[in-house]
């Protein structure tokens, strides 16, 4: 969830809780304002009532008002009394019953004592009441909207220029030694974030530099002194006066170099991939280039006794640099040829935007979360260095494509297929 809506719905929720509150402090506050009128109103009746009991005489008296909304009558002596109350009567012209608020008093008037009733509607006080209630909800509605629609509007504006750093820092390669600015917002907030992003871009961009220059000059100066040792351990290996004991030394010595070599390589060669250092990519036809170079390794899968299975009818066309296609597709053979059983199989099939490709091997699951790790080797094999997949794994991850381990069939299967987000 964005922040400003986060924002927004703890504010509105904030809002609506003080409404509330105030909606029934104001509910009990009206309806006490409204009692109070309704006790005026029947003790100025009570007041009116008295002074026409003392103004006409006992045979003169109405018993019953003409709204029937009060009553008279005489009774016996008795103590002095008023009670207040709520009921129910039938209203002639509302036809039906309808709430009062009941007021019975005695009032004695020389030598005549009387019990007077008196009758107040609570109808149109609840009326009124009902219509207030409605208008104070209508009202706090309208403010509820008026408030969520104008800050979203204001947030919106105050976030601009956070959501314009963001798309420059979506944008940014740090391949490309370009120095970054960020717009002056007029947030000191948002500028203060802008200058630690410069600073810190900066910063990464120096030492991004220095790393690749690090990495170039160490597998540079690695591969000299390493070559030299090739040469002179190829020169003392056709010395034909060498002792049987020694040549099996030196032979093993010059394997070592040549492996050291290759991992240096393979070193340096994710170190490239890491960085984004392939760019230009082009469209290149996968199956294409599976043909070619198992063309290329034909009489070795031969010699190895491995049986070949290509299906390629389906062509794969991805875009990605062509030198790290070739990687791509040179490991993933190599690996099937290297892990292969003898005799043993490789299937290679390719299907709508996927290839797969499929060997035989050890008799055994491998572990997906470890395979493409850098120097986890599942075999044996002095002809892993176990940063095959590790590159190839990278190799996708550069280029938005998907690399899957499989065991089906007593084959290791690894499917590549283009990332979702990639076909969008």
């Amino acid at each position: 969830m964005k922040l400003q809506n986060k924002i927004n719905i703890r504010f509105l929720l904030v809002t609506l809780v003080v409404f509330a509150a105030a909606g029934v402090l104001f509910y009990f506050a009206l309806g006490q304002v409204v009692d109070q009128n309704i006790r005026e109103m029947l003790s100025s009746r009570k007041a009116n009532v008295l002074l026409y009991l003392k103004n006409n005489e006992s045979d003169k008296i109405v018993q019953v008002s003409p709204d029937h909304s009060i009553f008279i009558k005489p009774i016996a002596k008795t103590p002095e009394f008023s009670h207040l109350s709520d009921t129910l009567a039938y209203d002639v012209d509302e036809k039906e019953l309808i709430p009062y608020r009941k007021l019975v008093f005695s009032a004695e008037v020389g030598p005549n004592l009387y019990e007077v009733t008196i009758l107040q509607s609570l109808l149109e006080s609840e009326d009124l009441q009902a219509i207030i209630i409605s208008f104070m909800i209508f009202l706090f509605l309208l403010i509820l909207l008026a408030i969520f629609f104008t800050n979203k509007w204001l947030s919106g504006k105050a976030w601009k220029p956070f959501f314009r750093s963001s798309l420059l820092l979506k944008s940014w390669k740090i391949s490309e030694n370009k120095p970054v600015h960020f717009d002056h917002t007029g947030i000191s907030e948002f500028d203060q974030m802008n200058r630690t992003l410069e600073e810190m871009m900066a910063k990464m961009q120096a030492d991004f530099v220095n790393l690749k220059e690090f990495t170039e000059n160490a597998s540079h100066e690695l591969q000299t002194p390493l070559a030299i040792i090739k040469s002179k351990l190829e020169l003392m290996l056709n010395d034909g006066k060498l002792p049987v004991i020694q040549r099996k030394q030196l032979h093993e010595i010059f394997q070592t170099v040549i492996r050291l070599s290759k991992l240096n390589e393979a070193l340096l060669l994710l170190s490239k991939i890491e960085n984004r250092q392939f760019a230009d990519p082009s469209e290149v036809d996968l199956c294409s280039l599976i043909r070619a170079r198992i063309s290329y390794l034909e009489e070795l899968f031969e010699l190895k006794q491995i049986d070949l299975s290509i299906n390629l009818d389906i062509p794969v066309v991805i875009s990605i640099h062509p030198t790290l296609a070739e990687i791509l597709v040179n490991n993933l053979i190599s690996n099937a040829l290297n892990h292969n059983t003898n005799p043993g199989r490789f299937i290679i099939s390719s299907r709508k935007e996927e290839i797969v490709f499929s060997n035989a091997g050890n008799m055994v699951e491998l572990d997906s979360s470890r395979i493409f790790k850098r120097f986890v080797k599942e075999s044996k094999s002095e002809q892993s260095n176990g940063l095959g997949l590790a590159i190839v794994n990278e190799i996708c991850a550069a280029n938005r494509l998907k690399l899957e381990y499989s065991w089906c069939d007593q084959l290791h299967s690894f499917s590549l297929s283009k990332r979702l987000d990639s076909l969008s």
